[in-house]
């Protein structure tokens, strides 16, 4: 834990508004790197302000096509139109200058065609947001029945139950959302153009090569390089009554929103539609080539800070009575208790909820001066004035892969994490986004390593990315993955063309081995649990 706890920012950290913009202290040239707990907090207050939920673009909006949830009757299934060119514009090609493409009138599916911003056709109010399963890279598996419930529930972890019931969604602000569509990579055959191009450009012996790259002009990138102004936010909710059911409390009150959710067992997935609570975020940002990567969460979520402990050093203090005279105030460190056995050890004392201590003066003034935090709101259609947004704390910041000494860094939310907290880290595993000559499905590298948590769950990738992930060593050497710049999105993009089909059930089976699994219970439990 003493590796965790190192306070994050320098002591000149500090912003303010003025004329309703956040302004960085004038010590600080490089605020994201400087202060990222500071920094994560001004993108909190920044996109809160922006109510990003109503106008930024979801991934089924930036990666368009209907795949029909099961029992839709008023959905039919499309794939994506491709790229208008120069001089061939028309009903049959996605334009990125115009607001009228094909299917932006369907009021149920607008991105049935073409990628679709939410923000640059909802100026008269907020459309009904159409939530997704939770990511797949995340899911070990459906719950089962309740004797192997019961197995698993002596390792405690709350989070892990929430991810099972909760929708999601991701949302990608519009010069992220904009990049992907004028550089075509809405679609898998624009992304697999793009591995191509690096690809020959490494392997050429004429008209260049190495050790020169290609420019990346517009529509015809080798590498994916966003924007340094792009932002994503993956957003977990769960719906009031699975939240009554896990006996999740609403005191503090949760952002709460009218959501059309997902509802998954072992048959499939229905959309229903009903009140959802905010139960956690996490927001990414280009402002470093890594990007900047900051994780937040509901104040009585169950087990917040368990495992690696909740690491704030500018919006929050830690309410731990354990801490000392003259030592910082920035970290809450994980419950512990004794193992009662005769040789007795501390061990994590999991599921249980973190109090808070209070907010620094300089946040409160930023809330107050935005208006964010200033009213009640009983409805669902959020607004930044909720006074729900006061009841989110940083669980931690991450900019580097390794500390200055080495130690690979973490960071887990214990929502979004849950079942392999105590290794996630956001950059490394999403370092490892990428595509190859085939496109992003199957995913090239998966999120896991081949090892197992202490909860039977597998292991996610953290510290510094290993070369050979990338670029198989020989003369030249040859690329198998291109990242696609931190980016996991790319696994939502579907195929244009009838050459390049839906994953198989080969490819699918191979995609379900990225998947952690828990390990099969003796035959008498699995016949019990009608497991197939």
């Amino acid at each position: 834990m003493y590796f965790f706890s190192k306070p994050q920012d320098t002591a000149q950290c500090g912003i303010h508004v003025v004329n309703g913009k956040i302004v960085v202290a004038d010590a600080i040239t490089n605020p994201s790197f400087a202060c990222p707990d500071m920094f994560s907090w001004k993108l909190f207050a920044e996109v809160v302000k922006q109510e990003f939920w109503k106008g930024w673009a979801a991934d089924q909006e930036t990666w368009p096509g209907v795949q029909c949830p099961n029992g839709d009757v008023t959905c039919a299934q499309t794939t994506p139109l491709p790229i208008c060119q120069a001089g061939n514009k028309g009903a049959n090609c996605c334009d990125p200058d115009v607001l009228n493409n094909p299917g932006y009138d369907d009021s149920n599916y607008p991105f049935k065609f073409c990628p679709y911003f939410p923000g640059d056709h909802t100026a008269n109010g907020i459309e009904l947001r159409r939530a997704m399963p939770p990511s797949k890279a995340h899911i070990p598996a459906f719950a089962a029945g309740p004797r192997f419930q019961q197995i698993l529930s002596t390792f405690n972890e709350p989070g892990r139950d929430i991810r099972q019931t909760m929708a999601e969604l991701v949302f990608r602000n519009k010069p992220m959302w904009e990049y992907t569509f004028r550089n075509n990579l809405y679609n898998q055959e624009g992304i697999i153009s793009i591995f191509n191009n690096n690809s020959n450009n490494i392997t050429q012996s004429k008209n260049g090569g190495p050790p020169y790259r290609l420019e990346n002009a517009s529509r015809a990138i080798s590498e994916i390089d966003y924007p340094v102004q792009s932002i994503m936010i993956k957003s977990n909710w769960l719906s009031e009554t699975d939240a009554k059911k896990l006996g999740i409390p609403d005191m503090p009150t949760h952002i709460k929103m009218d959501i059309n959710g997902p509802y998954t067992n072992n048959n499939g997935t229905i959309w229903k539609k009903g009140r959802y609570w905010l139960v956690a975020l996490h927001i990414s940002s280009k402002d470093t080539p890594n990007w900047v990567w900051a994780t937040f969460e509901h104040v009585d979520n169950p087990g917040r800070c368990d495992f690696t402990g909740c690491n704030d050093s500018y919006g929050y203090s830690s309410a731990d009575n354990s801490i000392g005279t003259g030592q910082a105030k920035n970290y809450t460190t994980p419950h512990i208790k004794c193992d009662d056995l005769p040789l007795p050890s501390f061990v994590f004392d999991n599921g249980n909820n973190y109090p808070s201590g209070p907010a620094s003066s300089n946040l409160a003034s930023v809330f107050r001066d935005l208006g964010i935090g200033s009213k009640d709101n009983a409805t669902g259609i959020p607004t930044a004035a909720d006074k729900a947004w006061l009841n989110y704390r940083l669980k931690g910041s991450q900019v580097q892969f390794t500390d200055s000494m080495g130690t690979p860094t973490h960071l887990a939310n214990s929502i979004t994490e849950g079942g392999f907290v105590s290794s996630s880290s956001c950059i490394t595993c999403h370092a490892r986004a990428g595509t190859s000559s085939t496109g992003s499905l199957p995913p090239a590298l998966g999120v896991f390593v081949n090892e197992l948590e202490s909860s039977g769950y597998q292991r996610s990738a953290h510290g510094t990315p290993i070369p050979d992930w990338y670029h198989r060593s020989g003369q030249p050497p040859t690329l198998n993955v291109l990242q696609t710049d931190f980016v996991w999105g790319f696994l939502s993009a579907n195929c244009i063309t009838e050459k390049c089909q839906p994953l198989t059930i080969q490819q699918l089976n191979i995609l379900q081995d990225i998947i952690p699994k828990p390990m099969k219970p003796p035959a008498t439990v699995r016949e019990r649990t009608n497991e197939h």
